[in-house]
């Protein structure tokens, strides 16, 4: 019986670890990461499009591209060698931008996906994958602050997939859920420093 489910279900197990891995070396801050998310995320593409989540199905394009622009950013734009240098906190006038940026597209987004066929949970799925597009990019510019957007994605999002019957990854996000207040922790020690 487990065996069954666990043939039925390996891609998405393989995706859930490599996602787990991305996080923990998100959290220790190692450049790492990013050439990680982008074998999770090729993973994710799959699963999301069997799924019926097409809005998180194309935010794994987008994490495909981040990986690649945050790699750049982390480990090649930097004339140091010291991963931790560049930590910094949010600026209001970001903080505007991005909120404009996020009204914006989630009424475009959830307009789409309400008349994209076969389109399952349109509003949720609109919400994470539009979060989670600003999180990753505020990530790849080491911003304090993409770890309050992950938090509220990871619980989200968990339940989201319950509802999906996307276990392996539920149970992933409830880990994403409870490690993100540990990235949030170890991010602001960088910038103290």
């Amino acid at each position: 019986m487990i065996i069954d489910w666990i043939n039925k279900n390996y891609i998405e197990i393989i995706g859930a670890i490599l996602c787990f891995l991305y996080l923990i070396l998100e959290i220790k801050r190692m450049w790492t990461f990013w050439i990680v998310g982008i074998f999770s995320s090729a993973f994710y593409v799959y699963i999301f499009f069997h799924s019926g989540l097409y809005a998180e199905m194309v935010l794994q394009f987008y994490y495909i591209i981040m990986s690649v622009y945050g790699l750049y950013c982390w480990k090649f734009a930097l004339k140091s060698n010291d991963e931790n240098i560049g930590f910094c906190h949010i600026e209001i006038k970001t903080i505007y931008i991005l909120t404009s940026i996020f009204i914006i597209s989630s009424g475009i987004t959830i307009f789409v996906l309400f008349h994209f066929p076969n389109s399952q949970m349109p509003v949720p799925d609109a919400l994470i994958a539009l979060l989670s597009i600003i999180a990753t990019w505020m990530s790849a510019k080491k911003i304090v602050e993409c770890w309050h957007i992950w938090i509220f994605v990871n619980i989200f999002a968990t339940f989201l997939y319950i509802h999906q019957k996307l276990y392996p990854t539920a149970i992933l996000f409830t880990f994403y859920s409870i490690l993100s207040f540990v990235g949030l922790a170890e991010w602001k020690k960088s910038v103290k420093k």
